[in-house]
């Protein structure tokens, strides 16, 4: 689904379904998601055009998702920021692909892309793949990817501190995902 001649401040993406979206009107806009499976290509051909980008998933049992980011910058003087995190049980699996494209025209461009996720089993799946593109010369671009276990030392701080292993883990995961979550109470509140 192509839009154009966007209007609202934060959209919310449906699951299963195939978005790109151009941002041609200056501002600041939200793109949000959970438990996305498709692909998401962004498209900035204003200059002063702030997109940000989150993504939260939940795996369980069998669940499979499967996404491909695209963050193209045409203009020049624009933003997009992606973050998406993830918690991972049971046999769940998670399959990332991004990529930053910056135009040669698009000089003074900022683009960010980072994938967290936390593995709570072995037989979780997470393969990301994060990539940049970039024919500019002066621009800030960077982008990033982590998967790993639940950190045992924390864990064990929190058991001596006369909390279950099981509430510790709740902690811990909530913590990790907070940051998505105040992001969007900011944004949704200004």
């Amino acid at each position: 689904m192509k839009i154009n001649n966007i209007k609202e401040k934060i959209i919310k993406l449906k699951n299963n379904q195939n978005y790109h979206l151009v941002f041609d009107k200056k501002g600041d806009y939200l793109v949000y998601f959970e438990n996305y499976s498709g692909e998401l290509k962004i498209e900035l051909v204003q200059e002063e055009v702030n997109v940000n980008i989150y993504g939260l998933y939940i795996g369980k049992n069998n669940n499979k998702f499967k996404i491909k980011t695209v963050q193209h910058h045409k203009a020049p003087n624009s933003k997009s920021n992606l973050l998406i995190k993830g918690v991972f049980y049971d046999k769940s699996h998670f399959i990332y692909d991004g990529l930053i494209r910056i135009e040669k025209k698009a000089q003074k461009s900022h683009a960010y892309q980072k994938n967290q996720n936390l593995l709570m089993s072995e037989k979780a799946k997470v393969e990301s793949n994060p990539n940049l593109e970039i024919l500019a010369n002066d621009v800030f671009c960077t982008h990033g990817s982590t998967t790993g276990f639940l950190n045992e030392e924390e864990i064990f701080y929190l058991k001596t501190r006369g909390i279950e292993e099981n509430k510790a883990e709740k902690l811990l995961i909530e913590g990790f995902i907070k940051e998505i979550k105040e992001k969007l109470t900011i944004k949704e509140n200004s």
